[in-house]
């Protein structure tokens, strides 16, 4: 069993979000693109397995933002067709906000069992099992009567905009779409989640901290009834060695030394009787610890992933379980790249052995992207997501996965990008921004070698409307009808091609403005290069030295012989356009 397919309607930043999922998720993305509203949009349908705690009835700023404008709009400029009683209920309702979350799932045998009931449309001859979490107004008329009171005396909407949509109107339900009915209870109860949340960095932080709601929580759901009993029985066992221990005679002895004729047989009934505690306030006097330390004693990195891999581990999966759903935000927090490995082969380790557990996880880290399993891999950007099982095809993700060394997130999410083709191009663009100390410099430079078209149809897919800008850095190599198929990308506004004129890079350099002397005498200079009487000579030598010569002459870039020294306008152009946004 797995959800297939995830379709999110106007929660918080996510608009209309429809996507393909595999057995792992892993999204992908900027900061406040939206992944973590992913994760909990997922969750809403779900009953929650204790660990993590999500609400479904939602807030006013979990209503998307530009379905609530719609909404108003529509309102100032009806206004006095709303006062006059003159909107019709049915086309007043097209405009009232709502949240839905649509899941599809895709059982394996026996699985069907559990949606059997679930049944929406058909793909083919193939059924597709439904239900969708909605939060909506139940009764449109309820809330048009309301407003009609409130607008009585306005003229303007500016400033009630909250009492024109008050919450507490708003009810959730899960139901299967097909029929309208309610999912019961009894049906959810073999789909839970977990969640864990990038803000756990306090898990076992300080030595006054006695325990982990999460791990009170994960004890007293995973202690059977008999274990329970052991419990009870230890601590019997502990209060009667106290009480032996104690010897309460010489606790409470001012009988022996009283006048009182009846004292001690007064003292001698007084006896301590325990007070059995609830077994929360039992477990929460426990907490990790790591070896002969407790865990608040170790780094942030380390108790981070001791964390995940304790809460991993106990999720156990029933014989009468569905679906067991965890997610996890930045799992990479605080790890160093060897316990992202740990991990991460940790995680691929659970979904092997569990058909019913589907993971999602929302990174920034590249640790956790397998480029030979793209395909699990969403992209998150600025409120819209795409599946790269979906957008892209076999032959694309192939390609991907043999490039060597690429950071996928680089390429896809720097806001300034360069693609040139091998590391003489890089070291050398690299070496300029950083002489430029006038410049902030905001700018990733990627060496690819070869395939610029397939990259910037992908970087397309993904960057389509985002204010991202990359460009491509490439010779010439004698190759007319290359250079036309990678210029073609020109005519979008956030894409620069450009191309030598002469053969590579080193005669474009050489020959650029007044270069020729300039670099004639540095490399006499600091090479010890003679007997170079024209600019071929010296394209010639160059591009025939071993690479340590031009790391050395990145290194020597803008000082010296190299002071003046002037960019190939190929190379100017992309780096001009990257920083001003101005094709030359």
């Amino acid at each position: 069993m797995k959800i297939s397919e995830i379709h999110v309607k106007n929660y918080r930043n996510l608009i209309d979000v429809n996507i393909q999922l595999n057995r792992l998720v892993i999204f992908i993305g900027e900061n406040n693109s939206g992944k973590s509203n992913l994760l909990k949009a997922l969750t809403l349908p779900f009953l929650n397995d204790e660990i993590g705690n999500i609400s479904k009835n939602l807030g006013w700023h979990d209503i998307n933002i530009n379905s609530k404008e719609k909404y108003f709009t529509f309102i100032q400029e009806k206004l006095e067709l709303i006062k006059n009683g003159e909107i019709g209920i049915d086309e007043f309702s097209k405009y009232i906000p709502y949240v839905s979350v649509k899941i599809t799932f895709e059982p394996e045998g026996a699985d069907e069992f559990y949606v059997s009931r679930w049944i929406n449309s058909f793909d083919g001859d193939t059924p597709l099992y439904t239900i969708r979490y909605q939060y909506y107004i139940e009764n449109p008329k309820d809330l048009l009567d309301h407003i009609r009171k409130i607008l009585k005396d306005e003229t303007t909407i500016e400033n009630i905009k909250m009492n024109l949509l008050p919450i507490e109107l708003f009810k959730y339900s899960i139901i299967n779409p097909s029929t309208e009915e309610q999912i019961s209870y009894t049906e959810l109860a073999h789909f839970k989640y977990n969640s864990l949340v990038a803000e756990r960095d306090d898990f076992s932080n300080k030595n006054t901290q006695i325990g982990s709601k999460a791990l009170v929580n994960l004890l007293q759901n995973k202690l059977s009834e008999d274990q329970k009993v052991e419990v009870e029985k230890s601590y019997e066992n502990f209060f009667s060695d106290l009480k032996r221990i104690s010897k309460l005679e010489g606790i409470f002895n001012w009988q022996n030394t009283s006048n009182l004729d009846n004292a001690k047989e007064l003292f001698d009934q007084i006896t301590l009787l325990p007070n059995m505690p609830t077994m929360g306030s039992l477990l929460n006097n426990v907490r990790l610890g790591l070896g002969e330390e407790y865990l608040y004693t170790q780094g942030l990195g380390y108790r981070n992933l001791i964390y995940l891999l304790v809460i991993l581990n106990s999720l156990e999966v029933n014989s009468d379980m569905a679906l067991n759903i965890l997610t996890i935000e930045e799992p990479e927090a605080h790890l160093c790249i060897s316990n992202e490995h740990i991990l991460s082969s940790f995680i691929n380790s659970i979904l092997s052995s569990s058909e019913q557990t589907q993971l999602f996880i929302s990174t920034h880290s590249s640790g956790f992207l397998n480029k030979l399993e793209l395909k699990n891999v969403t992209v998150v950007s600025e409120g819209t997501a795409y599946s790269l099982k979906t957008e892209l095809d076999e032959a694309q993700l192939d390609y991907l996965a043999k490039k060597p060394n690429l950071d996928f997130l680089k390429f896809l999410f720097s806001r300034k990008c360069i693609l040139v083709e091998g590391p003489t191009e890089e070291m050398l663009i690299r070496s300029y921004l950083n002489s430029q100390t006038n410049y902030l410099n905001d700018i990733e430079v990627i060496s690819l070698h070869k395939g610029f078209t397939k990259m910037l149809d992908i970087w397309l897919k993904v960057n389509q409307n985002s204010t991202h800008r990359i460009g491509v850095i490439r010779d010439y190599d004698n190759q007319p009808k290359a250079q036309e198929l990678h210029e073609k990308y020109n005519i979008y506004s956030n894409i620069y091609v450009t191309t030598t004129t002469r053969y590579t890079l080193e005669p474009e350099f050489v020959q650029t403005g007044s270069n020729f002397e300039k670099l004639k005498n540095y490399f006499a200079n600091h090479h010890g290069w003679g007997n170079i009487d024209n600019p071929e000579d010296l394209s010639d030598k160059w591009r025939e030295a071993k690479a340590d010569t031009m790391l050395k002459f990145c290194q020597n870039f803008g000082t010296g012989d190299l002071s003046s020294i002037e960019l190939p306008h190929h190379i100017s152009k992309v780096i001009n356009f990257l920083q001003s946004r101005e094709k030359m």
